[in-house]
């Protein structure tokens, strides 16, 4: 037998079972004394939806006998219906559903004389029971399909969820009193149901909760109470089930013993421990029941839950395609970097041209006896004209060859013509071997992109609605916050409404507050809708600048530029560059150095290939010869990593302690040649380094002083350091623009 042949004949067989035990707790519900309309219907229903009705008519068999007196009218309905189906089905085949219920129907009319005994109120009571009957069946028969199909269904509607609160309340009328210990069945599983609906819906729940008690109280004495203190529980947990599962069973169970004490009947305590087991239930109740639970009985958040699949499979199929990307960029890059044969050029051309000339010469058997010493001849010759020596025939050339002028003048112009072309080659190699590195840059930074896509969390609700309620409450003016993971670190971008003035490092300190972490501001942004504060949270070091600077025309603006940028995950890039000259030129050029290398770290471009881009690209944007220096600071405050890059400026200077450590490199500035390349110094960093950073205008005017200049007081503020080092500098004679920068780690 197949796998899901067993499955379904498992599933018939506890549809089955589930038949004869609805029919028979439903049997126990009687309109009058001699009625039970429900149980006939469980029957009907079931046969509508495809279950043998044998068994759902055996269980009204034994219900109705079962109960304190015989019920022989409903017996002989129900026996009277299951031999009618069987007899059709064997006759013409399977009835249409109209054709069964009016089979049912008419079963049923036929044993109301046996209901009846002659007084109104039983006549009365058996057209009633007929009517229940009816109503009963259809509302049952949706009920049973809903089971049937139940594996197939993800949410439930708001009426099949009242059809099954119905019939769970007939249910637990069909049980009645049936109690052990002093506990009521009935009333246990009206609280885990009850728990159940605000768990999964919140106070929505409610109202299928009450629906379920006010049935279920039909067979109690006090119903009343039962209803009320049922929907009073119920409540205090809807309010509560935010706050998680246990709190929420904590809520019920507290509500119903206080209510247990307050109302003080006798009895009264079996409610707070039927509470009790129910609250139990619910908490041993595997987590993933829980959350089939919640998106079946909840709307909303199944189309939440929905929408998270949907975009986990967004994310996949993007990084699918980005990875395709990549590896099409990397396959590319293959094309740019061929594998070529060494070509002797310059030795084989001028060679070659020499031994034409000779073609028509009778001598030269005896010049070319030995080629190997004639071409060593004429290499030399053509390394001796380029010194600027005299040239003559050497062994083993004839020393009165006529056509010696002839054949070295081939042979330079062959030697001249080669060096050219070989020179053609290696710039061609140099283009491709850089079209390489950059294919194969890209072919990483999709690599890279496609890792997050797949491992980053780009939203957290929970943490986007706390923090929304929470500074509303402190009276800032959220207009949205955004949650989301960058390598396993929470990020936040949080808009604010733009009317006031808001200081990000007060928003910072509160959104710190509510979440128990340290915020690091990383940028802000302002726009006419409002301010947009970008922050992370916080793990190892922290950084901060402080900069001054002073143009060398006091009317005109300072040709120096610095720049910081924080990134995710705990990295910041420090910049200062200089433009030749002075003024908005300069500037230009500085600040468009600056923005083409934050322009790199903000894309994720690989470290080897920033500096080179930021080079060529300042070249490009040029229209005349113009450049800049450079000298940017890479912090990882994750491990106190750190890179000094310089192209063309001045030393560095590292405080630790009470010590001064100078880092210098020479290069040349960025945006000169094609080929310049960065001094790269790499640092591991301390708590309380501090970095000094200046440009030519400033260290031409210190020099050595610089270093004695720090360590009269290292422990200076930062702002009180980068100040009195301008002015120690200014009093020596300004004669360029003049930049201090300081950068501590803490």
């Amino acid at each position: 037998m197949s796998r899901r042949k067993q499955g379904t004949n498992t599933k018939k067989h506890l549809l089955e079972l589930a038949a004869f035990g609805a029919s028979l707790l439903l049997c126990r519900v009687r309109v009058g004394t001699s009625c039970a309309p429900f149980g006939l219907a469980c029957m009907a229903a079931a046969e509508l939806s495809g279950i043998d009705p044998l068994f759902a008519g055996a269980g009204v068999v034994v219900g109705a006998f079962l109960s304190g007196e015989p019920l022989w009218g409903i017996m002989i309905a129900a026996a009277t219906f299951v031999l009618l189906m069987r007899l059709i089905r064997l006759a013409v085949g399977p009835a249409s559903p109209s054709a069964r219920m009016l089979v049912f129907l008419l079963s049923e009319m036929a044993v109301l004389p046996f209901q009846m005994i002659l007084t109104w109120r039983s006549a009365a009571y058996a057209l009633l029971s007929l009517a229940l009957s009816a109503a009963g069946m259809v509302l049952m028969h949706r009920c049973w399909d809903l089971l049937r199909h139940g594996d197939r269904l993800a949410v439930l509607r708001e009426e099949e969820q009242l059809m099954l609160s119905a019939c769970l309340g007939l249910l637990l009328l069909g049980m009645g009193d049936l109690s052990a210990g002093g506990v009521s069945l009935p009333v246990v599983l009206l609280d885990v149901y009850a728990l159940i609906l605000v768990l999964s819906k919140g106070p929505e729940g409610l109202g299928e909760g009450i629906l379920a008690a006010a049935l279920l109280a039909f067979a109690l004495e006090d119903g009343a109470r039962l209803v009320g203190v049922t929907a009073l529980c119920a409540l205090t947990a809807a309010l509560i089930s935010p706050y998680g599962r246990a709190y929420a069973a904590g809520a019920f169970l507290l509500t119903a013993s206080v209510l247990a004490v307050f109302l003080g009947a006798e009895g009264e305590t079996w409610r707070a421990g039927c509470a009790l087991i129910a609250c139990l239930a619910v908490l041993i109740l595997p987590r993933e029941w829980m959350e089939r639970m919640g998106q079946a009985l909840n709307r909303r958040r199944f189309c939440a839950q929905n929408a998270a699949r949907a975009m986990d499979r967004l994310k996949t199929r993007l990084a699918q395609e980005v990875e395709e990307a990549a590896r099409l960029c990397g396959a590319l890059s293959g094309l740019f970097d061929p594998e070529q044969a060494e070509e002797r050029f310059v030795v084989d051309w001028p060679l070659g041209a020499a031994r034409r000339v000779c073609v028509g010469c009778e001598g030269r058997v005896l010049c070319q006896r030995d080629e190997g010493e004639f071409d060593k001849a004429v290499l030399h010759l053509l390394s001796a004209y380029d010194r600027g020596e005299p040239v003559r025939p050497l062994t083993p050339m004839d020393s009165h060859c006529k056509f010696f002028r002839e054949i070295m003048a081939s042979a330079y112009q062959s030697y001249n013509q080669a060096f050219v072309h070989e020179a053609g080659l290696r710039r061609a190699a140099e283009q491709y071997a850089y079209m390489n590195r950059q294919l194969g840059g890209v072919s990483a930074l999709l690599s890279l992109l496609a890792t997050r896509l797949r491992e980053d969390h780009w939203g957290d609700e929970q943490v986007e609605g706390e923090l929304l309620t929470y500074l509303v409450r402190r009276g800032f003016a959220p207009l949205s916050v955004d949650a989301f993971y960058s390598n396993r670190r929470l990020c936040l971008s949080i808009r604010l409404s733009p009317r006031g003035q808001v200081d990000g490092t007060a928003l910072a300190a509160a959104v710190g507050k509510k979440l128990h972490r340290t915020m690091r501001l990383i940028g802000t942004q302002r726009e006419e809708d409002g301010a947009v504060f970008e922050m992370e949270a916080l793990k190892g070091l922290t950084a901060r600048m402080a900069r001054i600077s002073l143009p060398e025309d006091e009317e005109s603006v300072c040709g120096d530029e610095t720049g910081e940028l924080r990134m995710p995950s705990g990295k910041v890039v420090y910049a200062v560059s200089d433009g030749m000259g002075s003024g908005e030129e300069a500037n230009r050029e500085s600040r468009a150095a600056i923005d083409l290398l934050f322009d790199q770290f903000r894309l994720g471009v690989e470290r080897e290939l920033i500096y080179e881009n930021v080079n060529r690209l300042l070249m490009a944007r040029g229209e005349r010869e113009v450049y800049a220096t450079l000298d940017a600071a890479s912090i990882d405050l994750v491990t106190g990593e750190a890179e000094m890059v310089k192209f063309g400026a001045p030393p560095t200077c590292l405080v630790r302690g009470g010590n001064v450590r100078t880092l210098s490199g020479e290069a040349l500035p960025c945006g000169i040649v094609d080929e310049a390349r960065p001094y790269v110094h790499r640092i591991r960093l301390r708590q309380r380094d501090r970095l000094v950073v200046c440009t030519d205008g400033v260290y031409d005017l210190l020099g050595k002083d610089l270093e004695a200049e720090l360590k009269k007081a290292p422990a200076r503020p930062l702002e009180r350091l980068a100040e009195d080092l301008m002015e120690v500098a200014r009093q020596k004679g300004q004669r360029d623009d003049m930049t201090v920068m300081v950068v501590e780690v803490a």
